[in-house]
């Protein structure tokens, strides 16, 4: 999963950051152990350069990658095909993706250009998955709005708190790396 490459020309606007492979290969691996990944459908929704689907596919999951932006697809095609993965690629906003799978797992944008997108993220895996992971900025707020959302939906919470390193991406950017805390979530539906 290390050898995905960072999108080519990240747009601000999508808030298009690499998830460490430290931490993708984690909520994968995690998510194959407790039986979610191997032989079922998973949903990667944002999938920017495919990091996610590549650790799904090598997995034995069935990876559809959705994403807005069609650089970011070309990327995860070429980097999926080094692996002979067998995916399917959307380009759809995830407000207007359909369809039904076991798993989804996202890493989406935090909301920092369109306030609230990380809850469209989560209700819309919350309606197509049974199974979702996904990833937050951690704040108190928004952990017990998030939770909120997903009881009220049937779904079981469990959730880490971890530091998630933000690389150097775009010019204003004066760190290398800057580390925030972020909410990692596991959600089964219970009902």
């Amino acid at each position: 999963m290390e050898s995905v490459p960072p999108h080519p020309k990240p747009k601000w606007e999508l808030e298009q950051y690499l998830t460490p492979s430290y931490i993708a290969s984690t909520i994968v691996w995690t998510a194959y152990v407790r039986g979610e990944i191997e032989n079922k459908r998973v949903a990667d929704l944002g999938c920017g350069t495919g990091r996610f689907c590549l650790g799904i596919s090598a997995l034995g999951g069935h990876c559809t990658c959705v994403d807005i932006d069609r650089d970011s697809l070309e990327v995860a095609k070429s980097t999926l095909r080094t692996i002979d993965a067998e995916a399917e690629f959307v380009e759809a906003d995830c407000n207007s993706f359909n369809g039904r799978f076991d798993t989804a797992i996202q890493n989406p944008p935090f909301g920092n250009a369109v306030r609230g997108i990380d809850l469209n993220f989560l209700r819309k895996a919350l309606e197509i998955a049974n199974t979702v992971y996904s990833i937050h900025r951690s704040n108190p707020k928004s952990r017990e709005i998030i939770i909120r959302e997903a009881n009220s939906k049937g779904f079981k919470v469990e959730t880490i708190e971890l530091a998630f390193p933000l690389l150097a991406y775009y010019p204003w950017h004066r760190e290398k790396v800057h580390k925030i805390l972020v909410d990692i979530y596991s959600f089964r539906k219970v009902s």
